[in-house]
């Protein structure tokens, strides 16, 4: 059991105390009010308004962390659209490479096939010319083989030689002359 007596001489000794140190029952609770309304009137005036301060940059860095996510989700997405795009441009270069080279050939072809046909025609009027010109010599020649054989045979037969005379031993002497080339 507790003894009362003891209680109360701490009690006694508690407020002899506080009567010799000026503290009076009163003014620990005016001071308690004043705490209280200090506490009250500092969590109204600073605690608030810090704590909405707080929680208005915390949302603001969210929303900035949110905006970064997303700006980091469009650069991915441009980062893959520009790779899409090199790569399509890539193989349409190919392409359009692949149809100069074609049609480079082609040309190339055409030229050729053009360049083939002139030379072609070239050397077939070239022998025609040729050929032409061979006939003119050979008939030329037959000439002037027709003028010495009836020089030839005048001189031999002391006559004129009549145009049939010509025309037979010229015949013969190209007979002959054909088969020694020939033969």
């Amino acid at each position: 059991m507790f003894d009362f007596t003891a209680e109360t001489m701490l009690l006694s000794a508690i407020t002899d105390m506080f009567d010799r140190m000026g503290i009076t029952w009163s003014g620990i609770l005016l001071h308690l009010i004043n705490l209280v309304i200090l506490t009250v009137g500092l969590y109204l005036l600073l605690f608030k308004p810090v704590k909405k301060m707080i929680r208005e940059r915390q949302e603001k860095v969210k929303k900035i962390e949110k905006e970064n996510a997303d700006l980091n989700e469009e650069v991915k997405e441009l980062k893959d659209s520009s790779r899409k795009v090199l790569s399509e441009a890539k193989q349409e270069a190919a392409v359009i490479h692949d149809n100069a080279v074609k049609v480079a050939n082609q040309k190339a072809g055409e030229i050729v096939g053009d360049a083939k046909t002139r030379a072609k025609a070239l050397i077939e009027r070239t022998e025609a010319e040729m050929e032409a010109e061979r006939k003119k010599m050979q008939t030329d020649v037959e000439q002037q083989i027709a003028d010495v054989s009836l020089a030839v045979a005048e001189k031999v037969l002391g006559r004129s030689v009549s145009g049939e005379d010509n025309r037979r031993l010229i015949e013969e002497s190209l007979k002959e002359w054909s088969e020694r080339e020939n033969g």
